[in-house]
């Protein structure tokens, strides 16, 4: 190996050669894994093929069940929504109004105003339903 050299210079070159040196007996081994690999590939892919038609029957016979929990906690999840979405609403109106006191002005204006959004868009929005009806007519 190099004669002795101090540094970080130094530290690094001998790094280097030894990594020199030592590669050709690294790219054989990695050659030799990957010639590996490529004969056991085949006898992979047959004992895959082989199972795979159990092991999708067992998740064939696992659907069900499952497919019946999700279910389930999709009506819990729309049961709950509306409460969810009250909460948030309520939330958000006392924050609103939090913030508009905070700004000096008043914080029932600030809920009569979302109120009255709120009212607003519904009637639009009935009144969109009532002439979507009346034209397919």
């Amino acid at each position: 190996m190099a004669k002795q050299r101090k540094g970080l210079v130094g530290t690094a070159e001998r790094l280097l050669e030894e990594v020199a040196e030592r590669a050709p007996g690294a790219a054989k081994r990695v050659a030799k894994v990957g010639r590996d690999v490529a004969k056991k590939a085949p006898g992979v892919a047959r004992t895959v093929s082989r199972k795979a038609p159990g092991a999708l029957k067992g998740v064939a016979e696992r659907a069900e069940p499952v497919a019946k929990r999700v279910a389930k906690l999709g009506a819990d999840v729309a049961k709950r929504a509306p409460d969810v979405g009250k909460r948030v609403a309520k939330a958000s109106r006392d924050q609103a109004a939090s913030l508009a006191k905070r700004a000096g002005r008043s914080p029932t204006a600030s809920r009569a105003k979302t109120a009255g959004k709120s009212t607003a868009k519904k009637a639009s929005a009935s009144a969109k339903s009532a002439a979507k009806r009346t034209s397919k007519k």
